[in-house]
């Protein structure tokens, strides 16, 4: 055990500074017991059930592997993932954090989420990937509280299309994208700016988005994308708004979410 001096009120006093005693019980763990493959779905979906059970209390509402919570005129999203590609479902789990645009349509299907961050990225701390053991229990309460002390605060800091035109620079996409930038963030400032009025990046985007699905021969796309950027050209606000306000009232009905913004209350961050 180690002991760190410090001063107060000019005295020398003595702090534990053990960082064993400041561990989770998760991250205690020193073996983790291993899982047999039949095993590692239900595994997983109970850990995910009872992470969602938990967020259902900040608002969020689970959706297959997702977490949804609409806040102002972006959808949080929490994608607790475990698949694997034709294998199938696999012993450890990822984690990624979204901030979508639910004014067009099929951004909350993205194989891939729009304006997505790893979990490592934005809390340093944490492991990039978690295994399904027979800890996962643990693991469930471990993943929550993290959720709670770091993801939600990320959260409250970018989730409007207005803080996101604020600050670009968190959700860089490249400008070649191609449609294959796994963070799809080309997306998220797309229609933050055209929510907000704003044309700074849209234009070229747009532009990227209509080359590639041309190479692709992706008729409705390209009409799509090419209907919007005229619309954009012409600054014809009014009709952009009603497209918008169409989409949205369609993405939220199949997501069942009420159009009402939900709030996580200032009492209960203070009670964690």
């Amino acid at each position: 055990m180690t002991w760190k001096n410090f001063n107060l009120f000019g005295k020398s006093k003595k702090l534990n500074s053990n960082p064993e005693l400041e561990k989770s019980e998760f991250e205690k763990i020193k073996v983790f017991k291993s899982l047999p493959k039949e095993q590692w779905k239900p595994a997983y979906n109970e850990l995910n059930i009872i992470i969602g059970l938990k967020l259902k209390e900040c608002g969020f509402k689970k959706k297959g592997r997702k977490h949804y919570r609409l806040t102002n005129d972006l959808l949080e999203v929490i994608d607790i993932d475990n698949r694997g590609s034709w294998t199938g479902a696999k012993d450890d789990i990822e984690i990624r954090i979204g901030l979508v645009p639910y004014c067009w349509e099929g951004l909350t299907n993205e194989y891939y989420l729009v304006g997505s961050k790893k979990i490592e990225e934005i809390d340093k701390s944490i492991r990039k990937h978690f295994r399904i053991s027979q800890e996962y229990l643990i693991l469930a309460d471990y993943l929550y509280d993290r959720i709670i002390n770091n993801i939600l605060p990320f959260f409250d800091k970018y989730n409007s299309t207005e803080k996101i035109i604020n600050q670009p620079y968190t959700f860089p996409y490249y400008s070649k994208c191609g449609g294959d930038d796994i963070y799809k963030s080309q997306f998220l400032i797309l229609f933050s700016e055209l929510k907000q009025h704003k044309v700074k990046k849209a234009l070229e985007i747009l532009e990227n988005e209509i080359e590639y699905h041309e190479r692709l021969e992706n008729v409705e796309i390209v009409n799509k994308w090419g209907k919007l950027k005229v619309l954009i050209e012409s600054k014809n606000w009014t009709e952009i708004d009603e497209i918008l306000g169409e989409n949205e009232k369609k993405e939220l009905n199949k997501l069942k979410i009420k159009p009402v913004g939900n709030k996580l209350k200032n009492e209960f961050l203070e009670q964690k």
